[in-house]
């Protein structure tokens, strides 16, 4: 049973069910490149709310702690490269994904580690069906910032498609543990413990 949002589902390009995704290291060497990236005030803000997010009490209070986490994520103190982004979110909203596309192209040359252009990249790759394009943006967001929840979420959700459920499961105990409360998390675990039964995991 799926609990995240099924977006695969939406795909048309069928990707080899016995291909291997190596997943990111959950150590922090990607965090250094971030902070060279990120004001190390900036940088310090995002830890303590990361902090709080691991703590929070209740959903509403991830949901928030998550919003502000977002915000802070779309931008990268560089008034060009906060106007690219802009301009990316408006090529989508009026359907020009092509635009938003080459537009990330060019940010993730400007701005190699700004792991939100290759998170927004790997959403459109995602739901376009380009599947192997969309992992690897996917995996350099968490090489980046490997507390992103939401490529976590993403990445969790093509490993089971790809009937790669121990690393799905990976994925998302690593999730678990920065944002307990993410939606659909426990779940989207309970699922595939259950369906583990009579299979290796």
């Amino acid at each position: 049973m799926r609990v995240f949002v099924p977006l695969i589902l939406l795909l048309t390009v069928a990707w080899p069910v016995s291909a291997q995704v190596d997943l990111p290291p959950p150590a922090t060497s990607g965090r250094e490149r971030l902070v060279s990236v990120v004001p190390v005030d900036k940088a310090a803000e995002l830890d303590e709310l990361f902090a709080r997010l691991a703590i929070a009490r209740d959903r509403k209070e991830a949901s928030g702690l998550e919003t502000e986490i977002r915000r802070r994520w779309a931008t990268c103190g560089s008034a060009t490269c906060d106007l690219m982004l802009g301009w990316t979110q408006d090529a989508v909203a009026s359907g020009d994904a092509a635009g938003a596309l080459d537009l990330l192209d060019e940010l993730t040359v400007r701005r190699p580690a700004l792991a939100e252009a290759y998170y927004r990249r790997g959403t459109l790759h995602l739901l376009a069906g380009r599947l192997s394009p969309a992992l690897g943006d996917f995996q350099t967001v968490l090489r980046i910032e490997p507390r992103h929840f939401m490529a976590m979420k993403d990445l969790a959700v093509l490993l089971e498609d790809l009937d790669q459920h121990e690393r799905a499961l990976e994925v998302l105990r690593r999730l678990q543990a920065i944002d307990p409360h993410f939606d659909g998390l426990s779940e989207a675990i309970e699922a595939i413990v259950a369906g583990s039964h009579g299979r290796d995991i």
